[in-house]
Parts: C-alpha cells; sequence; structure tokens
C-alpha cells in the first residue's frame, strides 16, 4: 500500500498539480474520525496543545478568544472552558502537580491548576511570551519572550522551574522572533527557529547560553520544528513557499527540502511510523520517510484552516483544531491514523 501512495504522489507532482488537489486525501494513512463544535468561539484561532493521558484530557489555547479548551482525549468530547488569559500560545502539562504552565503573550507565564482551570499564579516575563518547549525530565519549561512585541530587535529564551513556579534564567538571543523550539538531551542542547534571520539558534542547556547560529540555506519564515534523536535530524518547515528542510543537527548542514502546505504552525514526528504530519492554514501534509534524509508526500488533507496539530500515539489519533469558516462553527477535528506495517517492523527490529 505504501508503494501506492508513493507512486500517486509522483505522478502528481510530475504533472504540478500536487499543490493544488488533495493528495490521496481519502485513500491515506489519515482518515477523518469525528468533530467537536464550538460554536461559542467566533473570533480568532487556535495555538498549541497539551494532552494528560493519564487522566484522559486535551488541552487547547484559544488565542484571540483568551480561554483555555478541555476536551476529553479519547472521544474529544468538550469538557469545560476558561478565561482570565491575555494571548496565550504555548501550553506545558506538569502531570505530577496536576498544572498547565503557559506562555501569554500579554502575561507571562500562566499556571492552571486542572481540571479545575483556575489560574493559580502568574510568573511576569518580557511581553511577547509566545514558543515554548517543556523539558520532562529536568521540570523546565523554556519560553521565548520579548522581541517585537516587546518594541525590541533582541528576545529571552526565560528557563521556569515549574516546581518552585520561578524563572531560573534567562538566555539572550539576538531575533526579535523566536518560534519553535526542540531539545537534544543526549548532547544537552536546544534548537530554536529565528524566523526573522531564517536562522537557526542551538543553544547549551548546561551554561544556559548561545552557543551558535546556523545560517542554512533556503530558509523563509521557518515556524513550526521537530526533532528525531536517533537519526539527529532535525525537520524544519517554511513558509512562502511551504517547504520541509531536512538538517544534520550535529553541524546544520542542509541534507533535503520537499514541498509541503503553507502556513504551518504544526508538525509531530511519528518515529513508529516513519512520518511527519505538518499542519497549515492550507491543511495537513503527511510525509513518509524513505530513508534518514529524504521525505515523500504521501497525502494531503483540508484542515479548514486549522494551523495547529498533535498526535497521541496511544490511540492512533491526530487532533487539529480550526477556527470558525464561512462553512461552519470554530471546532475540534479528530483523524485516526492507520500503522505503517513495514516502518513499525523496522523499527523493532534496530537496537
Amino acid at each position: 500500500m505504501r508503494k501506492f501512495f508513493l507512486l500517486v504522489g509522483t505522478v502528481l507532482v510530475g504533472c504540478g498539480t500536487a499543490m493544488a488537489a488533495p493528495l490521496n486525501a481519502d485513500s491515506g494513512p489519515v482518515q477523518f474520525l469525528r468533530s467537536t463544535p464550538l460554536p461559542e468561539i467566533t473570533e480568532g484561532g487556535f495555538d498549541h496543545f497539551a494532552v494528560d493521558k493519564k487522566d484522559d484530557r486535551l488541552l487547547i489555547m484559544a488565542e484571540k478568544h483568551a480561554t483555555v479548551e478541555m476536551f476529553r482525549l479519547s472521544d474529544g468530547a468538550h469538557l469545560a472552558s476558561a478565561g482570565g488569559f491575555g494571548l496565550p500560545h504555548t501550553p506545558a502539562y506538569v502531570a505530577g502537580q496536576h498544572q498547565m504552565f503557559v506562555s501569554d503573550d500579554k502575561l507571562g507565564c500562566v499556571v492552571v491548576d486542572v481540571p479545575s482551570l483556575k489560574i493559580a499564579r502568574i510568573i511576569p516575563l518580557r511581553q511577547g511570551a509566545d514558543e515554548a518547549v517543556f523539558d520532562k525530565k529536568a521540570g523546565l519549561f523554556y519560553i521565548g519572550n520579548g522581541g517585537k512585541k516587546d518594541k525590541s530587535d533582541n528576545s529571552s529564551i526565560s528557563v521556569i522551574d515549574v516546581k518552585t513556579y520561578k524563572e531560573v534564567a534567562r538566555i539572550a538571543i539576538p531575533s526579535s522572533n523566536i518560534e519553535m523550539m526542540a531539545i537534544d538531551h543526549a548532547r544537552g542542547v536546544m534548537f530554536a527557529n529565528l524566523r526573522d534571520k531564517n536562522q537557526i539558534a542551538v543553544i547549551d542547556l548546561a551554561t544556559r547560553t548561545l552557543k551558535t547560529i546556523w545560517t542554512v540555506p533556503g530558509l523563509n519564515l521557518i515556524t513550526p520544528m521537530a526533532y528525531d534523536g536517533k537519526t539527529q535530524r532535525l525537520f524544519v518547515i517554511g513558509r512562502k513557499p511551504g517547504k520541509l528542510s531536512v538538517i544534520d543537527a550535529t553541524d546544520g548542514t542542509l541534507l533535503s527540502t520537499a514541498g509541503s502546505v503553507d502556513t504551518a504552525d504544526g508538525i509531530t514526528w511519528d518515529g513508529g511510523n516513519a512520518r511527519l504530519y505538518v499542519s497549515g492554514s492550507e491543511g495537513l501534509s503527511v510525509f513518509h520517510r524513505d530513508d534518514a534524509d529524504h521525505f515523500t508526500e504521501i497525502q494531503r488533507i483540508d484542515t479548514k484552516t486549522g494551523k495547529v496539530s498533535v498526535y497521541v500515539d496511544k490511540l492512533k489519533q491526530l487532533y487539529i483544531a480550526h477556527a470558525k469558516t464561512p462553512d461552519g462553527p470554530a471546532a475540534l477535528d479528530i483523524y485516526s491514523v492507520a500503522p505503517d506495517p513495514v516502518a513499525q517492523v523496522a523499527a523493532r527490529k534496530k537496537p
């Protein structure tokens, strides 16, 4: 079946129609399962998700609506909504504390009790807190802030200790727009997209200092990023045009590129199925990994402008939230994800 997907994808690209028409939308591995309408959210879209597998919860930030929306993870039932935010962006769920830490453009870092969704405290930061990444092993939440929202040409990555509720360090970054980050635990470094400069920053987590900055050919408006620690590969998605860049995470070498949906804001590396799921306002691109350095887009789905997504491997479900459209209300859409038997057998054989 995988060969069929690759063949059709190749034909479409050769004909110049891959960007204009859905690619295996009805026959690919990702299929629509159900939708939960959110008619009360009439303005703006959504930013990132937080997943609580143990207690079967999914949380997502509604940006302009300034709320957190809570759902049952297994079936998408809407459980609760709570306000009190400024402009919420990236959440991190801390299971042991039953709390969610949220980067908020206007307020800083907002700590929310779960499941009550009451705001417990606010940790002040520079204006513009947006993209963030949570290091569960260290109990540290890294939040990009400052930059253009702070009327500055430089930004900070604030290091929040989730146990003490304190900003324990502030890493200076020479950029006005930090986008998605990823952590390499094996080498103790973090990568961050510098969208205004089309560069990638490499940060030493031990010293909490900027180690180096990579200038990679062809990057433009880079936004979402994912990392595969097994092969030490970074997957970076740009805009105008939508493009996947595969980068060697040891030295910043560009290894390959492939066309992708444009205006992407979400990406998940699914190692068990050797796939990337990239969500943008133009749709969902599903990529299959051909080898360590190359990918082929095997499916494209209309996301109704939904840019953010998260994949939960345990349930084999992909979640995408989209804003209100002329055809219907805002909603959380859930898709089933079929396994790739070949990739899963190969993954089990590797040490």
